[in-house]
């Protein structure tokens, strides 16, 4: 039985280190918990959950503070942050590992890498693992070994009632089905991960830049290519502002760079490029060239993976086929009238080992996705106008564009699509219910877009 205490490290306020710890990666909240307990394993864990259950104390779960719509934390309310729980036990004879659910991106690359390994998660450094896991998780090496979670064997949860259980494909596997894109903060709190890993040493990265005038033949070309295309290659395309006047595809391929420069004939010939970068680095230097830390390619990284903290409203959808002419139109006319110069639209080639596997086996349900689509807006702190106005902007775009891309992704929070579930889950939401309901029947691990329990939901 779980002690009703809280243990770990605690940050109240008036407490010097109060300030750092509440603050989230979207700076657009500003939120005052009153308790953030960073939990050194699962014990922490169970234990915070009692306290906050006998307490009644409403509460969040944490890991890299991430979330769109700052839902890991609250005003009022106990933070149960799970960053400290961050270790890396690597299994050469079986080419896995146990990592500890609180582990930060770019710190486990580093460590990963230098036992020879990696897994296929996503680009920006300060991501955290639990959430970027439980949502599914995409990046760099999608296509090759598909999502971050479709490498999971199994893990570790502090239940409802502070129990510490197991799940995996024998033991509580509708929880297991459940974890792999259900997303965090639904069942339970995630304390470890076992993933298989992908040996890795090597790879080719590219960079092509076109003027903006290039705009409707490039992204033609590039929705043709970037899901068909060999599957070791996976492809993104930043669609930036008419003011910042450009295009850039970026990729990375394992293989050499001259077989990657023969499969980007199809892009090249689309429309003549400013630049056309091809070459062989370690996969590590990868990560930093897509995490945006290297410099000289700073200006072609992926900008959401700045880790430094902003406001934003960010929101996506799917494209289950190629944009027609009239949806390539709608994103060359919202980024030609764009508010801030700093917005854009990224598209990311998916397909490959991810198509393999059927919408129903796992929770993530958009298998058949050729590509995804982030929409993306930022500006400066405490510009409310420009809030309002960025925010209207792109929630507006990705309306316009929903004939041609739909559905959600449960780790691109948006609390201004209204039926949130149904694009998020589509045909695994009725399951994934009766999973909520099974294992959190007082809905307990509850926020405002989260999965409820039976009899809460109504179609």
């Amino acid at each position: 039985m779980a002690e009703c205490r809280l243990t770990g490290r605690i940050v109240t306020p008036g407490n010097p280190e109060y300030e750092l710890a509440r603050e989230e990666f979207n700076t657009r909240y500003n939120l005052f918990p009153c308790i953030i307990n960073f939990c050194q394993n699962a014990k922490d864990v169970s234990n915070a959950i009692c306290w906050a259950r006998k307490r009644k104390i409403k509460f969040r779960i944490r890991t890299g503070r991430h979330s769109y719509e700052a839902y890991s934390s609250l005003d009022n309310g106990l933070v149960i942050d799970i960053s400290e729980i961050n270790y890396v036990k690597v299994d050469h004879k079986k080419n896995t590992a146990r990592l500890g659910a609180g582990s930060l991106l770019f710190p486990l690359y580093q460590e990963l890498y230098e036992k020879g390994y990696t897994i296929p998660g996503g680009t920006c450094p300060s991501v955290g693992l639990s959430g970027l896991t439980l949502g599914g998780g995409w990046g760099m090496l999608t296509r090759p070994f598909g999502l971050l979670s479709d490498q999971l064997l199994e893990l570790e949860m502090v239940d409802a009632k502070g129990n510490i259980d197991v799940a995996n494909k024998k033991k509580n596997s509708d929880l297991f089905w459940a974890s792999q894109g259900g997303g965090g903060g639904n069942f339970g709190v995630v304390t470890s991960f076992v993933f298989n890993l992908v040996p890795i040493k090597n790879v080719a990265v590219f960079n092509i830049t076109w003027d903006w005038k290039g705009f409707e033949p490039v992204v033609k070309a590039w929705q043709k290519w970037a899901p068909f295309t060999d599957i070791r290659l996976t492809a993104i395309i930043d669609l930036l502002t008419k003011e910042k006047g450009e295009l850039r595809a970026l990729g990375e391929f394992i293989g050499s760079p001259s077989e990657l420069r023969r499969l980007l004939t199809p892009l090249i010939e689309a429309y003549p490029p400013k630049i056309v970068e091809v070459k062989k680095v370690s996969y590590i230097h990868a990560v930093e060239i897509f995490g945006g830390r290297m410099p000289g390619m700073e200006e072609y990284a992926v900008s959401h993976g700045d880790p430094d903290a902003h406001p934003f409203k960010n929101t996506g959808a799917f494209a289950k086929n190629l944009l027609p002419s009239e949806g390539i139109k709608i994103l060359k006319h919202y980024l030609a009238n764009a508010p801030s110069s700093e917005n854009k639209v990224q598209l990311q080639a998916l397909a490959g080992r991810v198509r393999e596997i059927q919408p129903n086996e796992t929770a993530f349900v958009h298998r058949k996705a050729l590509f995804s689509l982030l929409y993306i807006t930022k500006w400066e702190e405490g510009q409310d106008r420009e809030a309002k106005t960025n925010t209207k902007w792109v929630e507006n775009m990705r309306d316009a564009l929903l004939p041609f891309a739909d559905g959600a992704y449960v780790n691109f929070h948006d609390n201004c699509i209204p039926n949130w579930l149904e694009q998020c889950y589509g045909s695994n939401l009725s399951r994934l219910i009766r999973v909520k309901t099974k294992y959190d029947p007082e809905n307990l691990f509850c926020f405002p877009l989260g999965i409820p329990v039976q009899g809460i939901f109504e179609w």
